[in-house]
Order: structure tokens, then C-alpha cells, then sequence
């Protein structure tokens, strides 16, 4: 049984976490893909309609993100916080998070074409680069948690 005021996620909000995690990457990058490479404009010189589809389902899956994000903060970000333990990668996959969330509304809502242009490109590349960040914070984490016994084979 897991105490209350442990850093540790149970293993379905780790799971939880993870499944949101590729929902949201692979909608992004699937978008993407077809936005830029995949697909070919239809006969009316539009996107293709799997392009919208992706969108919507990345907008889904952002939005179990920030439900995510929601039953991160009381339990693991403040038990974490208060005990100094991998405040560097957290700290920087927060302040990551929240830049998407902020380009994400932005894309929503902007409306030059200049501006949107930029958000939409640091919106991809920031996204693209946040999984390699997420699984090292995740294998710090277990690396550093209490009770681990050391690599003892180096």
C-alpha cells in the first residue's frame, strides 16, 4: 500500500501518465507529419481530412494533459518540492508544460499570421523534444528514490 505523502505514483497514475503522454505526442506528431509531408492537398486544394481529425484528437488529448498535470500538483510535485528531489528535470518539464499550454491557446486564438507562424513552430519543436526530458525524469526519479539499492555491476 502506497502512504499518502510519497512522491511514488501508483501504478495506474503512472500508466495513466504514460497513456496520456503518447496520446498526446503521437496525435501531435501525426499532425504534423500530415501537415507538412503526408499529405497531399484534396482536388478543392484543402488539407486532407485526416489532418483535421488529428487536430481534434490532439486538442483531446492536450486537454487529458492538463487533467494530468491537475492530480500531478497535490501529491507528487509538492511532496517532491518539499523533499529536493528531482527538482531539475521536474521543474523544467513544468515550466515546458506550461509553455505548451500557453502556445496551444495561442494557437487557438491568434490571429497574425507572423506570430502564429512562430507559436506553431516552437509549439511542434518544444513538443517533439519533451519525451526524452520526461523519460529522463522518470528514470532519475526511480534512480534516486529511497531504498534503491545502488548499481553495485560498474
Amino acid at each position: 500500500m502506497r502512504r499518502r505523502n510519497s512522491i511514488r505514483l501508483s501504478r495506474r497514475h503512472e500508466w495513466f501518465a504514460y497513456a496520456v503522454g503518447v496520446a498526446v505526442f503521437t496525435t501531435g506528431a501525426a499532425w504534423a507529419w500530415l501537415h507538412y509531408w503526408g499529405a497531399s492537398p484534396n482536388e478543392f486544394g484543402g488539407a486532407s481530412p485526416a489532418e483535421s481529425w488529428m487536430l481534434k484528437a490532439h486538442g483531446a488529448a492536450a486537454m487529458a494533459v492538463l487533467v494530468l498535470l491537475g492530480t500531478l500538483l497535490p501529491m507528487h510535485v509538492k511532496f517532491a518540492w518539499r523533499a529536493g528531489r528531482n527538482l531539475r528535470t521536474g521543474l523544467s518539464l513544468f515550466g515546458l508544460f506550461g509553455f505548451l499550454v500557453l502556445t496551444g491557446y495561442g494557437l487557438y486564438y491568434v490571429g497574425g499570421e507572423r506570430l502564429r507562424s512562430w507559436t506553431s513552430a516552437a509549439h511542434l519543436w518544444v513538443g517533439l523534444a519533451l519525451p526524452p526530458l520526461m523519460a529522463l525524469h522518470v528514470w532519475r526519479g526511480k534512480k534516486t528514490r529511497p531504498g534503491c539499492k545502488p548499481d553495485t555491476t560498474k
